[in-house]
């Protein structure tokens, strides 16, 4: 239905709800994490059952890695030829009979290690596909006033996913034994799978109003992709070698418990929350590029406080991450905002292999940095990598934006009836 508006009348400043687009994505996100960090935590435990060493846990996660890296950019192109829906679609039918098969197969007397490196290997490849898939998805059917708003949520709906798969698959592990994990995990594919099915077929610009709202959309779009990517990319590799130094930093050097990495991951999920949340409400007032630069900034400087003491730790980390989800968020946003829904998919899928990539890179080499000189240098040159990196890209992207604000924020004019 279009309602009638008078000849350069300005819209209602009221921002539009979450559609019914919103409401299907979210939810697949969710169990999507919650399925890939459940599946993550079975096949680790079975290979540490069978070797017993941490070096054949740390193969599987190489195992992870090397198709995202090989294939995202590949299968990123074919997402911008095909129908994104479709992809997403045939990817988690495909993961749920992968994740069945483990099982299946330990049942069937198949070696234990061998069926979780080539599981977990094939999960990955089709996860190389759904990655630019449903990012392209997202950008496709997501309105574009609704970017910032929806990216929050789903930042949301990430950390809910991931910080209560431990905890499922604890539950799970506790109540019925191992091999329940990895059906449920199927059953997450699954239900994402209906998602999909639900969320139907591309709507037709068939009505005046969405015809108008393409208009907008691609007088808006624009921007330095490359340094948007950038900056998504160094989140993501400061999300990879956060992990890995945050466990040595703990365990090793402080000589806690695992109870208490536990309760910091459990912090930093909050913080990350609780960023998400505040972004809603204020990034209607500040512009995503101010948001960014506060995040990644905010972020740099609490990293390098961390390695003090456990106490530090523990009262640093979920602000932090409530910086960082400023940065991520805003990131991601702008990212969507600059691209053209036609080359989504390869933008994406060169984004997540690049961010893989250079998060081996980055993760070994500050590894070897903790190991021969100390803990604490490896946190600062974290810190100096997402302090310095990013806040240059954003100085540089200031004027492009400045001088286009002007444009973006006068309205579309309306065609005369």
């Amino acid at each position: 239905m279009t309602t009638s508006l008078a000849p350069g009348a300005r819209q209602a400043a009221k921002p539009p709800g979450p559609d019914r687009s919103e409401w299907l994505i979210l939810p697949a996100n969710f169990v999507t994490f919650l399925g890939n960090g459940i599946q993550l935590m079975g096949a680790s435990l079975l290979v540490l059952e069978e070797q017993r060493t941490a070096l054949s846990v740390g193969w599987l996660f190489i195992v992870v890695a090397i198709p995202q890296v090989l294939l995202s950019m590949v299968f990123g192109r074919l997402v911008d030829r095909f129908d994104r829906r479709t992809m997403c679609l045939v990817c988690d039918v495909a993961s749920a009979l992968a994740a069945l098969s483990l099982p299946v197969a330990l049942a069937l007397g198949a070696p234990t290690q061998v069926t979780a490196y080539v599981v977990t290997f094939v999960l990955s490849l089709i996860s190389a596909a759904f990655n630019p898939a449903s990012n392209a998805l997202v950008r496709e059917r997501v309105r574009f006033e609704r970017l910032g708003p929806f990216n929050a949520n789903f930042s949301m709906s990430t950390q809910a996913g991931s910080l209560l798969s431990a905890a499922v698959g604890g539950f799970l592990i506790q109540g019925f034994g191992l091999m329940p994990m990895f059906y449920f995990n199927a059953v997450t594919f699954a239900f994402s799978a209906v998602c999909w099915i639900l969320l139907g077929r591309k709507p037709q610009v068939g009505t005046e109003q969405t015809a108008e709202d393409e208009a907008a959309t691609t007088a808006a779009t624009g921007g330095p992709v490359k340094r948007l990517g950038l900056l998504l990319a160094v989140g993501s590799v400061n999300i990879t070698v956060s992990n890995v130094l945050l466990v040595v930093l703990v365990i090793q050097v402080f000589k806690e418990r695992a109870g208490i990495f536990g309760l910091v991951d459990a912090l930093a999920g909050a913080g990350m929350l609780v960023g998400a949340a505040v972004y809603k409400r204020i990034s209607a007032r500040v512009s995503n590029l101010t948001l960014a630069a506060f995040g990644f900034a905010g972020n740099a400087a609490l990293i390098a406080v961390e390695p003090f003491h456990i106490a530090a730790l523990m009262s640093a980390i979920p602000f932090a991450a409530f910086a960082f989800g400023f940065a991520s968020i805003s990131s991601r946003t702008l990212l969507m905002r600059a691209i053209d829904d036609s080359r989504s998919g390869r933008v994406f899928g060169t984004v997540n292999a690049v961010s893989l990539a250079a998060g081996l890179v980055v993760t070994i080499t500050l590894s070897y940095l903790a190991d021969h000189q100390s803990v604490a240098l490896a946190f600062w040159s974290l810190s100096i990598l997402i302090g310095v990196v990013p806040l240059a890209a954003l100085a540089t992207m200031r004027r492009f934006y400045a001088e286009r604000e002007p444009a973006t924020a006068a309205p579309v004019p309306r065609p005369a009836d």
